[in-house]
């Protein structure tokens, strides 16, 4: 008892050291008065065997205080937190060593990612997976604050520390290991452990409203990158709910919306940019799964004429209902997940329970655009959140997002020609294509800095009108065709009355004629049709679109 009142006496000089930040002699004392803590803490264990392990919980505690108050380097406050680590580890699931333990192994990964010691931290971060299940089966209300531990009071008349500080330290080190497979490049992994951050915080309540909602659609964003449309259509509608209910309750308080409405404002715009995204890809994705069935399939010489007509086709049966991300669910479904989350279905791995988003997810499309009428729903879709951000900006103050949604414009319109069977709305889709790109480029052309941006624009607008003229040709194909269509019932007089002409030609040849214009014709539209499509879609197989490329800033300065 008397050792104890004595660390408890030094401790309290270390407390005051420590507030006392402007003391010249403040780190000479408080190196003396922790040094004097570790010998006594050393003698308390060695002679009390029942109070050894608390011992061990104050002594990690001080190795903390030690790594976060000393002027110390990076590698000698990883080398007394690995120290400290090792001693209480065996006692993980002891009361007084808990969360002492667990905030020393926080700060520990946190110090070996920063000496680029991943591999290390990633070892302690997954073996501390098994802990965390085991903790969550325990009882909440029983675990010790090693910072309380610096009293003569026994440990049955110590208050025990809240069970959300504990949570709150494992959702931290979850959020530290999805960081950290992001750095070792394992999106899976990231992904996942990033949902279980989120979705922690979330049920916790832990932060802000707004930022959650910022890092949920940024993880929405990385879905759809992964080309997982499933989880991210999940993420960026959890992400517009929690956003618009904070932002309609903070209506409700006029002095704190004035002072929050800008930064509402920058939030809603990033998740336009977002849902932009998530459009395009669905676009790209539906496309590319179209020409992969077409080009697949064998082809006979003569039916390469036909190459509309196939197309469109294949475009009206390719199976519905196709979701991009289901071999991916299952594959992560597989894996070992930890922080209870292991026996989950694979479909509610990544989602939000404390959140009804179905309604919201139905009016978002997410199956295989196949049919001229699932463009124009995935287009509006689009268009709207296109919109919403292209209007915040001007050329003159935002150069570079101005371009890049004027490019996304232009790349949307290229998306739903592609759907659309009736060649006169082919035409006037591609026209405004044309007008966005046409608006754009003489934008452009009063800049001197983005001569690479402006060569990429005209080679789309050279683009364009290949389509337009590849339209233009298959409607005169289907005027000649209809005009020049050789009829017996109605042309017998005139091929009667030819049959007396002084031409020289015969009526065999006059027939022969016709029919070679008609060959002539179909050929033309057949072969403009085909390089028309091939070079609007050899991108979708592998090339990057205008709007795809890096604008970079530097570019842009005035």
């Amino acid at each position: 008892m008397e050792t104890l009142n004595r660390i408890t006496s030094t401790f309290e000089n270390v407390r005051t050291a420590i507030k006392n930040k402007n003391s010249s002699e403040r780190l000479q004392s408080l190196k003396k008065d922790i040094q004097t803590l570790y010998t006594e803490l050393i003698v308390l264990g060695k002679e009390n065997h029942d109070l050894y392990v608390r011992s061990i919980a104050m002594e990690g505690y001080l190795s903390l205080l030690s790594a976060k108050t000393m002027p110390i380097s990076l590698i000698e406050k990883r080398n007394i937190l690995q120290a400290a680590y090792d001693k209480i580890k065996p006692y993980a699931l002891r009361d007084e060593c808990l969360f002492i333990m667990l905030r020393i192994q926080n700060l520990l990964c946190y110090y070996l990612i920063q000496l680029d010691q991943s591999n290390q931290a990633r070892e302690i971060l997954e073996n501390m997976e098994e802990l965390y299940d085991r903790i969550s089966k325990s009882q909440p209300d029983k675990f010790l604050d090693a910072e309380d531990l610096f009293t003569a009071e026994p440990l049955n008349k110590i208050r025990r520390v809240n069970p959300e500080k504990i949570d709150k330290v494992i959702t931290n080190n979850v959020q530290m290991q999805a960081f950290l497979y992001n750095k070792l490049n394992l999106p899976q992994k990231y992904t996942l452990y990033n949902h279980t951050a989120l979705r922690r915080q979330l049920e916790m309540k832990e932060g802000t409203p707004q930022d959650w909602a910022l890092r949920t659609a940024r993880l929405g964003n990385y879905f759809t990158y992964l080309n997982q449309l499933g989880n991210a259509r999940h993420h960026l509608c959890a992400a517009y709910h929690v956003l618009r209910t904070c932002h309609d309750n903070c209506k409700l308080m006029p002095e704190e919306f004035v002072l929050q409405k800008a930064d509402f404002e920058v939030h809603f715009l990033e998740l336009s940019h977002h849902w932009v995204k998530y459009g395009l890809t669905l676009f790209k994705l539906s496309k590319k799964k179209i020409l992969n069935r077409y080009f697949s399939q064998p082809t006979s010489r003569p039916d390469l004429w036909k190459t509309l007509e196939l197309l469109e086709e294949h475009t009206e049966n390719v199976e519905n209902m196709e979701k991009f991300d289901e071999e991916n669910m299952k594959d992560l479904g597989a894996e070992k997940t930890g922080k209870g989350d292991c026996n989950q279905p694979p479909e509610k791995l990544f989602t939000f329970p404390s959140l009804n988003l179905k309604d919201m997810e139905n009016r978002v499309p997410l199956d295989m655009v196949c049919n001229v009428e699932e463009a124009r729903k995935l287009f509006a879709f689009t268009h709207k959140w296109l919109m919403r951000a292209k209007h915040y900006y001007d050329f003159e103050h935002h150069s570079a997002q101005y371009i890049s949604c004027s490019l996304q414009l232009a790349e949307l319109y290229e998306h739903l020609a592609f759907f659309e069977r009736n060649i006169d709305n082919q035409y006037s889709i591609q026209k405004r294509r044309a007008d966005v790109l046409e608006t754009l480029n003489s934008l452009l052309k009063t800049c001197d800095n983005v001569m690479s941006v402006q060569i990429d624009v005209i080679r789309e607008l050279s683009q364009v009108q290949l389509e337009l003229m590849a339209l233009n040709l298959q409607k005169l194909w289907r005027e000649e065709s209809q005009t020049n269509i050789f009829n017996f019932d109605t042309d017998a007089d005139s091929i009667i009355n030819s049959l007396d002409s002084e031409s020289n030609k015969t009526l065999t040849e006059k027939t022969l004629n016709t029919s070679c214009k008609n060959m002539f014709l179909r050929k033309m539209e057949a072969a403009t049709s085909i390089n028309g499509k091939l070079f609007r879609l050899s991108g979708q197989l592998g090339a990057a679109t205008p709007s795809q490329l890096s604008l970079s800033t530097s570019l842009l300065k005035n």
